[in-house]
């Protein structure tokens, strides 16, 4: 593996977030696949370090060699607005309560998919999430349109389980259940949401019956949310956020026609609370292929600059109060 680092002059991060993250997803996508929808072939879990390595050297080859760009996982938030008033959400969604909130159209949505798609080979793992996703109207136009892209592997639609499924996406959930799954979020240690939460198992009873295919998040422990320090750091990398294990850098987002690290630093350009200049804008780019590439190589991430990492165990989901 050196060898290739070497001869290809690799820079630590691009490896870390591109080749590393696409082996990883890939290899995930694909245990998932067998597990969930019965489709390839099933990897031994003792050998997932085996598999990695090799598909590390083939994601360097088919980048250098055969010029393929491949997005490890990437999120569409089409929605801001949402059922909860989660204080440490780690989306910054509350902050939208204030301002004006985005709903993402199906032409939008298209639109943005369809740019992406031009310029890669394909998307390892491609999510819906918002706010709470069911919100958005156009949510099961977007999955039958989403479930016949063959450049897009696997989708998963993440829902915080406060809303009963319409029979629209019903329907399409249904008919696209071999590469599309629910992932339903897990609140229900927070003894102060149950009155909200009281359609869960029902969701999960049709799901079930519909014979789509879902998984519960486990019942774990957030982290405190301490939102953005005034002045940057230029001395924190990007690098150094992923060793101290900072989930977002593998949630690139795509809201409002631009592409962020993260659902964190997505809002904070949204919504002017720091000054970010490296996200891609989708629909402006006069080489969008050339962006993204560079986007991953990025060492120094702005949102990354002044984000507070915190390792505060909190309750999930703890609800904002209301102004009086």
């Amino acid at each position: 593996m050196q060898e290739l680092i070497e001869k290809y002059n690799i820079k630590k991060l691009f490896y870390k977030r591109y080749f590393e993250e696409n082996a990883k997803q890939r290899l995930r996508m694909e245990m998932l696949a067998f597990l969930l929808f019965k489709n390839g072939r099933f990897i031994n879990p003792m050998k997932k370090e085996e598999f990695l390595k090799t598909y590390v050297k083939e994601e360097i080859e088919n980048f250098y060699k055969k010029k393929e760009l491949n997005i490890p996982q990437i999120e569409f938030c089409i929605t801001t607005k949402c059922t909860l008033k989660c204080k440490d959400c780690c989306a910054l969604i509350p902050k939208f309560n204030k301002y004006k909130h985005i709903n993402m159209s199906f032409e939008e949505y298209k639109l943005y998919l369809d740019r992406i798609l031009e310029n890669v080979n394909s998307i390892r793992h491609f999510v819906l999430l918002g706010g709470e996703t069911l919100i958005n109207q156009d949510l099961a136009k977007m999955i039958e349109y989403t479930c016949n892209l063959e450049k897009i592997n696997i989708v998963e639609l993440i829902t915080n389980g406060t809303m009963k499924f319409p029979n629209d996406l019903i329907t399409e959930l249904k008919r696209n259940n071999k590469k599309v799954y629910v992932y339903i979020s897990n609140y229900s240690v927070n003894s102060e949401l149950q009155s909200i939460l009281k359609h869960q198992q029902q969701i999960i009873d049709t799901l079930k019956e519909n014979n789509i295919k879902y998984q519960m998040a486990e019942n774990r422990e957030w982290v405190r949310e301490m939102g953005f320090a005034d002045t940057p750091s230029d001395k924190i990398t990007t690098e150094e956020r992923m060793h101290f294990k900072c989930f977002r850098t593998q949630c690139n987002q795509v809201l409002n026609g631009y592409i962020d690290i993260c659902s964190k630093a997505a809002t904070a350009r949204e919504l002017n609370l720091l000054d970010i200049k490296d996200s891609v804008d989708i629909v402006n780019s006069w080489d969008l292929k050339e962006d993204l590439i560079n986007f991953y190589q990025n060492d120094y991430i702005d949102g990354c600059k002044y984000c507070i990492l915190s390792s505060e165990k909190i309750m999930p989901a703890i609800q904002e109060k209301e102004e009086i």
